[in-house]
């Protein structure tokens, strides 16, 4: 699901050309390069994802030892606008999966495939945060990447708000919320906004008006993994829309 483009000049000039296609830019360890240290600071003003990474890594990622101590994974897949999705919705009542920051592409993987089987209209991703649409988050998709559209927004907070305004539910799981998640009206349109891992729900993000549920547990674990919860509340949604 990646290209690769390596080397100084390259990385760049694909930064200044196409920024919004970089999911992540890689670096060599200990480098003192002028160059490189432009396309760092160019990079992180993007708000793109940079990571370090031994010679021999560099070598495996860009497949060369000619990388120049830089290489950039360069999405393939089409990236959609939320408008874009809103004027074309896949459900009556549409509804979005919003992922503002996971790092693990496994998760990211296994919500895309939940998302994708509950006929979500699309998972919401929050640009220069959380993992790179990879080839981990393709397989772990079970290939459902290919049929989900896949949003990309600049602001957690405007997005919520914007969806707010044309009269979306945004719901978030919380182990201490009151409400169980089988009492809300999935029906009308929905967000399900996921907290990331190990830290939960961004501070500020979620309004008074959005609401807190809970999966009741009966073991002796305290919480689900983010893919299995966001599933849980995916096909919650489903099994009150098929009714």
């Amino acid at each position: 699901m990646n290209d690769i483009v390596y080397g100084r000049n390259a990385v760049l000039e694909l930064l200044d050309s196409s920024p919004d296609k970089v999911e992540k830019i890689y670096f060599q360890f200990n480098t003192s390069h002028n160059k490189l240290k432009e396309i760092m600071i160019t990079a992180r003003r993007l708000k793109i994802p940079v990571g370090k990474a031994r010679l021999e890594k560099l070598g495996e990622i860009a497949g060369t030892t000619k990388h120049q101590g830089v290489c950039a994974l360069v999405s393939s897949i089409t990236y959609y606008t939320l408008d874009e999705v809103l004027a074309a919705p896949r459900n009556s009542s549409p509804f979005l999966v919003l992922l503002p920051g996971l790092q693990d592409p496994h998760n990211v993987g296994a919500i895309i495939r939940s998302a994708e089987a509950a006929a979500a209209d699309a998972v919401v991703l929050l640009d220069g945060k959380g993992a790179p649409v990879n080839a981990v988050v393709h397989k772990a998709s079970a290939g459902a990447l290919s049929h989900m559209r896949v949003v990309k927004v600049k602001s957690l907070r405007k997005t919520l708000q914007e969806l707010r305004e044309k009269g979306f539910a945004i719901v978030a799981a919380d182990m201490d919320a009151e409400i169980n998640y089988t009492d809300v009206d999935y029906r009308r349109p929905t967000v399900f906004l996921m907290g990331e891992e190990g830290r939960g729900l961004l501070e500020g993000a979620l309004a008074p008006e959005d609401t807190l549920v809970r999966i009741p547990m009966a073991g002796c674990v305290e919480s689900l993994n983010v893919s299995v919860t966001a599933g849980v509340l995916c096909f919650e949604l489903m099994r009150q829309r098929l009714s």
